[in-house]
């Protein structure tokens, strides 16, 4: 099962502890590392430039770029350096990326259907030597060609989490993300999304916080807090539909705020949003998410001074299974 699970890595720890945690991912036998991005933590291509330089054969990917960000010619240019560079090793994981960070820069975000067709088709054309000129997703090109494309091109996931979005992936992408907090009931209607706009081969990759203690009970008092400021944000609701969670979680926010959400929850929501408890529960829970659809799980840890350890009990635990 360990050549179906990864980790996500860059947002929950300082920069300078990625090397010794990649290196340890791969010695332990996990398939793929996925450099988030999540503003203003570690900076994802930065990460993930890291990540290959000091692991041999383990798959890295993006885990995502907004694409709003970055001008498609800028992101086809650094995603083939790497392409380039490690070839057979990387994949671009883009997407939306989050609003309010967005926002706080001031980039608007406009069209995002059309702004990530846009940004695919045109990273595409220029991985193949292609000179664009003109408007592509609401993006400016003039005569833009790239001086080194990659000999071979990377694959592109897309992160989605909405219907028309997921339809988008399963047309276009060469593999969709599912962001945190993916239960194996949404992992189930994504396939199905994917499946009915003709991507049904599409692979899934889904992320999932992981909550490793050595009982349960204090995995889930761990993961509470984290897990209450993210849900009370309601940017997304997606994923708490899939579960029948909506209407009582806002209730509860708008009642208690994030701490009110995060200590009054019901355990079982715990349990279907997050890889959580003792190593042999959270490789159970994996094989959940696998078994839903899933063809990989990337696991984002939430406990930094433990994670070293963690990583080996877990790869055990999977072993074992």
């Amino acid at each position: 099962m360990r050549e179906r699970v990864g980790f996500a890595l860059g947002s929950t720890f300082h920069p300078a502890e990625l090397v010794p945690v990649a290196r340890a991912v791969e010695q332990n036998g996990f398939a793929s590392i996925w450099s988030s991005e999540d503003y203003f933590a570690t900076g994802g291509v930065a990460g993930a430039a890291t990540i290959l330089a000091v692991t041999d054969e383990v798959r890295v990917g993006t885990g995502v770029l907004s694409v709003y960000a970055r001008h498609p010619g800028l992101l086809a240019m650094e995603a083939g350096t790497l392409a380039s560079i490690h070839p057979g090793r990387f994949v671009l994981g883009v997407g939306v990326g989050g609003s309010g960070w967005l926002d706080q820069q001031g980039i608007e975000h406009r069209r995002p259907l059309g702004a990530v067709r846009g940004t695919i088709e045109a990273v595409r054309a220029l991985w193949a030597g292609e000179t664009l000129t003109g408007d592509h997703g609401g993006f400016a090109f003039e005569g833009i060609h790239l001086e080194y494309p990659p000999p071979q091109p990377p694959p592109i996931h897309l992160g989605a989490t909405g219907p028309k979005m997921t339809a988008l992936a399963g047309e276009i992408s060469d593999g969709l993300v599912l962001s945190v907090f993916s239960s194996p009931a949404f992992v189930r209607v994504e396939r199905d999304l994917l499946a009915a706009a003709g991507g049904a081969d599409t692979p899934i990759t889904t992320f999932a916080f992981l909550s490793l203690a050595e009982t349960t009970a204090e995995a889930r008092a761990r993961i509470r807090p984290l897990l209450g400021a993210y849900l009370a944000d309601g940017e997304s609701t997606a994923m708490t539909d899939a579960i029948g969670i909506t209407e009582e979680l806002r209730a509860l926010a708008r009642t208690g705020g994030p701490e009110g959400l995060a200590a009054d929850m019901p355990d079982e929501w715990i349990d279907q949003l997050c890889v959580c408890g003792d190593a042999d529960t959270c490789a159970g829970r994996i094989q959940t998410l696998l078994a839903a659809g899933s063809d990989e799980v990337a696991l984002a840890p939430i406990h930094a001074e433990s994670l070293l350890g963690d990583i080996k009990k877990l790869s055990a635990a999977i072993g074992a299974g």
